[in-house]
């Protein structure tokens, strides 16, 4: 190309020469161009060329375009074009070359034959143009819409694609809820989807959407069917680029049996409110969210609350007391056991007993009742589906005020008259020694006094810390409960998503196995065999190399994830100690903190780097989930004292002696100020914002600790931070644990 321009620029003019050499560097920049001989030898090339390709000038003149060939197209592609360019012809196509480096380019390339005097072609100019990024985003774009494809084709709800009018595509699912075949599907408009009725609806919430205004993604209708039956969807529609356009993506999912059910659970309501709203006796009902559904007329005569004001709240507490409280028809809701009835505040009444399985009675005075307070007798019984669920309950009761007055009044009349005897018998037996034991009956009666006192100090006592027991029990089980429901749970679908695993990597090994078989025999096929040439390709273009190497290591990553969760699962079930019956066993420490460390994780990692400076520690004797609670508490502050603002540091000591163990947990937060460290661990005392603590985190670590005989020292600075240090013995005295129990 050089020589030709210099022999040009000999015999042209120099203005046509800087024309000519403006238009070589326009189309340098832009045109990857070279020279060969009739024998497909480069004899030029321009300085693009060198640089997409990787080889420099000097490497590339004298050799042919073979050294470019990334084994990607079949040997009849290359005898095309020797063919068409053979004859004198223009040849055109798209071409992957490989860079000196092992890389692999696309060009759109055309390769103009110059004819000599005998009409043959004495040298062949290519010009090429790299479309690399075009070629990847169609790649790109049909991997994408494979994935549609095979996603659409597994999921159980029914996928249509529409663009503002007649559907382009529908999966299986949408054709089994429809009863139209595929072709069918694909002549009718969307709107013609849904049932008569709520036609205009979807075409005009269809036009809305194209407009670009902003429409619920969610709703439920009644779709069209091709044999007329009733078929209920609920429907998400999202707005997406399909093959390079926009489009609007529906999936629907068949919940004509729920609606089925919500109208027979209608039904049943509506026969329920009849009954409730003609009974003579004062009647109300609740539903599983202890939402009052019915208040009949004799309920409103002798609460005077209407219904209007109860229905639909969950306010029915307000009839009886002054301050909120669970009733009885809510604890039979919430499925409590007879033994958490019992403790709850029903256990203190006169008579309160269980009728039949889940229905109780109970006789209780409601002093906010009537003008003096009224007695009533009140029996409360389950609701229950038809899987045997319970959804609400029904709570009847009748006015016993009379009855109780006239047994409080014989009560009266009986104890009067047992005293009235009493005190005349004494009187009599007494006369002649009453004025020599008056000093004796009052000292007695001092005696006594004082130590009903003492005992009444010592009960009170008792009765704070059964309080504080009790409170931290009904804690730890919710927990319990939580982590144990989570565990059982999340375990079963990871077992059989562990197996499966097992089971596909075991098939994909097989598969290769097959795979090499017949790579084997690929060798036998005659080179130019179109069979031959047919599995060159599909090698090539699905890469089956990678495929071979990316398989495993995607079943050996998602093996590692489901470890994960099983460990997540684990540590779960350590926290809780769901197995436990809260008696005094040997426990790891480190092993409580870390699977309270890990139960608590999303409440520190967003804010804090937790560091382990752990000791060792020998196995303690103490109450491990009490414990672990302990633990949660602590934590749960440490990340709350760090401002959101900032990532700060948790760290995690420990250490031991001769008798005690101790573990320190300090942050790097705010700091208590001096004045709030001496009220720390008073009950209700919080230094945080309303709602986000209740102050009785560190108030019940500090009962459980002292249970343990171990103690809680503290360490603060403001602005610098604060540690914890839990002290605890390594066994227990449960002789003298004992000795102080009530």
């Amino acid at each position: 190309m050089e020589i030709e321009l210099d022999e040009m620029n000999a015999v042209m003019p120099s203005s046509q020469q800087r024309e000519l050499e403006n238009y070589k560097f326009v189309f340098d920049q832009h045109a990857i161009i070279s020279v060969t001989d009739a024998a497909g030898c480069i004899v030029d090339s321009n300085e693009l060329f060198s640089k997409i390709s990787g080889f420099p000038r000097e490497e590339l003149l004298g050799r042919d375009h073979r050294m470019l060939n990334s084994g990607y197209h079949p040997k009849s592609f290359f005898e095309g074009m020797w063919l068409t360019i053979g004859a004198g012809k223009v040849w055109q196509s798209n071409t992957r070359n490989r860079r000196k480096n092992g890389e692999f380019y696309w060009v759109s390339i055309t390769i103009v034959p110059f004819l000599g005097e005998n009409g043959q072609p004495h040298k062949y100019v290519s010009i090429c143009t790299d479309i690399t990024a075009r070629i990847k985003a169609e790649e790109e774009m049909q991997r994408s819409l494979q994935l549609f494809h095979v996603l659409s084709e597994t999921v159980a709800a029914g996928v249509i694609l529409h663009r503002g009018s007649k559907l382009i595509y529908a999966n299986p699912v949408a054709e089994r809820l429809t009863g139209f075949t595929h072709d069918e599907l694909l002549t009718m408009e969307y709107w013609e989807l849904a049932h008569p009725d709520s036609r205009e609806l979807a075409h005009q919430r269809g036009e809305a959407r194209q407009r670009g205004e902003a429409m619920d993604a969610h709703f439920e209708y009644h779709i069209n069917t091709k044999n007329d039956a009733e078929t209920w969807v609920q429907s998400s529609v999202a707005n997406i680029e399909y093959q390079g356009e926009p489009a609007v993506l529906v999936t629907c999912v068949d919940i004509t049996e729920r609606k089925r059910a919500e109208a027979a659970q209608l039904h049943a309501q509506q026969i329920l409110a009849q009954i409730v709203h003609v009974n003579p006796m004062p009647m109300f009902v609740i539903d599983a969210d202890c939402v009052v559904t019915h208040w009949n007329q004799a309920c409103e005569m002798i609460t005077g609350i209407s219904a209007a004001d109860m229905v639909g709240t969950n306010n029915h507490w307000r009839a009886f007391y002054t301050k909120q409280c669970r009733v009885l028809a809510d604890l039979v809701v919430n499925g409590a056991s007879e033994a958490e009835i019992d403790e709850s505040h029903y256990s203190n009444l006169q008579r309160y007993f269980q009728v039949s399985e889940g229905v109780y009675h109970v006789e209780i005075f409601h002093p906010s009742l009537g003008e003096h307070g009224l007695w009533l007798s009140c029996t409360v019984a389950p609701l229950m589906n038809e899987q045997k669920q319970v959804v609400g309950a029904i709570t009847t009761f009748r006015d016993i005020t009379k009855q109780k007055l006239f047994e409080e009044m014989q009560h009266h009349a009986h104890r009067d008259l047992e005293q009235l005897i009493q005190s005349r018998t004494a009187e009599l037996e007494q006369v002649n020694l009453r004025l020599a034991e008056d000093v004796q009956n009052r000292e007695r009666a001092e005696a006594v006094l004082l130590r009903r006192n003492i005992e009444l100090s010592e009960l009170n006592a008792r009765l704070n810390e059964a309080q504080e027991q009790l409170l931290q029990n009904e804690k730890m089980a919710s927990i319990g409960q939580l982590a144990a429901g989570v565990a059982h749970e999340i375990n079963n679908p990871i077992g059989y998503v562990h197996s499966n695993i097992g089971a596909l990597e075991t098939y994909l090994n097989d598969l290769f196995l097959i795979l090499d078989a017949y790579a084997s025999t690929e060798s036998e096929l005659p080179a130019d065999a179109v069979t031959h040439v047919e599995l060159q390709r599909l090698k090539a273009e699905l890469n089956l190399d990678f495929l071979r190497m990316d398989i495993p290591q995607l079943m050996v990553e998602s093996k590692e994830g489901i470890s994960r969760v099983r460990k997540i699962v684990q540590d779960l079930k350590d926290f809780s100690y769901v197995n436990s019956s809260q008696e005094w066993a040997w426990a790891d420490l480190h092993q409580g903190l870390n699977s309270t460390l890990n139960v608590v994780n999303h409440e520190i990692k967003y804010k804090a780097e937790v560091v382990k400076e752990y000791g060792t520690l020998p196995e303690i004797e103490c109450l491990p989930s009490e414990i672990n609670q302990v633990f949660l508490n602590l934590l749960v502050n440490a990340a709350h004292a760090i401002a959101d603002a900032e990532r700060g540091i948790i760290t995690l000591r420990s250490g031991c002696d001769d008798r005690r163990v101790w573990i320190e947990v300090a942050d790097t937060g705010r700091g208590i100020a001096p004045e709030n460290l001496k009220r720390i661990f008073d009950p209700f005392f919080t230094t945080k914002p309303i709602g986000k603590g209740t102050g009785l985190g560190l108030s019940l670590s500090y009962g459980i600790v002292t249970k343990h005989g171990g103690s809680i020292e503290v360490n603060s600075k403001v602005g610098t931070g604060t540690s914890f240090r839990v002290i605890l013995p390594q066994r227990q005295r449960h002789e003298s644990i004992q000795e102080e129990a009530p």
